[in-house]
């Protein structure tokens, strides 16, 4: 049973962490080509997606940085806490075995 807790403990917020960088990311690569105006429907998509987790990263990075970066700080905080996360998980002692 521990194995099992210890493996949703680690991996859903892992995955969910990873799944909102690559969101970042394509939301990143996505502003090389749209304006940030632009109505078309792959980009509003990516903008609901994203803007709550730009606007939580907008209170702890300073107002100097502009949009466009901020997307890239939105990255380097979430990388930080997938790192937070699996030492604390790992200090919990709650982190899956590897087997192979």
């Amino acid at each position: 049973m521990t194995d099992s807790v210890g493996f949703w403990v680690f991996h859903l917020p892992n995955l969910m962490l990873a799944a909102l960088i690559y969101t970042l990311l394509g939301r990143y690569i996505l502003s090389l080509f749209f304006p940030p105006e632009s109505d078309k429907v792959i980009w509003r998509v990516f903008c609901q997606i994203t803007d709550p987790i730009l606007n939580l990263v907008r209170l702890v990075t300073p107002a100097l940085v502009p949009m466009p970066l901020l997307n890239l700080f939105a990255i380097v905080w979430l990388f930080l806490l997938r790192f937070l996360l699996f030492y604390i998980v790992r200090m919990l002692g709650l982190l899956p075995a590897a087997t192979g």
